[in-house]
């Protein structure tokens, strides 16, 4: 076997590694936080426009879920249950929103939010199920 050929298999069998042996729930935990910290601009621009609303405790509530998220940023026994949790938590927000579209006339109900929590929630089960880290 030639040099070239050894490295072409060794290069498969690191990518089959990487794969199988990624800590999802890592990725997925440091991504949903830095995102739902964002929010805090969206907030701020609401606030300043239309004042303090209802819609403006659902962003609060993703700051919240951001600021823990960055907190507990290097911490492996949160990463997996986080994922879990969290998914969960926003997969039952998004059956609300899709059974019960523009409930009380809140944007985390209308149908791009209830589209961003069904990604959200399923993204963060799948992680928690597909993650090598132990519950």
């Amino acid at each position: 076997m030639d040099c070239w050929r050894a490295l072409g298999i060794l290069k498969y069998v690191l990518l089959y590694q990487a794969i199988m042996f990624a800590n999802y729930a890592k990725w997925y935990t440091n991504i949903i936080g830095v995102f739902f910290l964002l929010i805090l601009f969206s907030l701020v621009f609401d606030a300043w426009k239309f004042g303090f609303s209802l819609e403006s405790v659902h962003k609060l509530f993703h700051i919240l879920i951001g600021s823990i998220v960055v907190w507990q940023w290097n911490n492996q026994n949160f990463w997996r249950p986080f994922a879990l949790y969290n998914g969960l938590f926003f997969l039952v927000v998004a059956a609300i929103g899709w059974l019960y579209p523009d409930l009380l006339s809140l944007d985390a109900f209308n149908r791009t939010d209830t589209i961003l929590h069904t990604i959200v929630g399923a993204s963060g089960v799948l992680t928690a199920i597909f993650s090598n880290q132990n519950l």
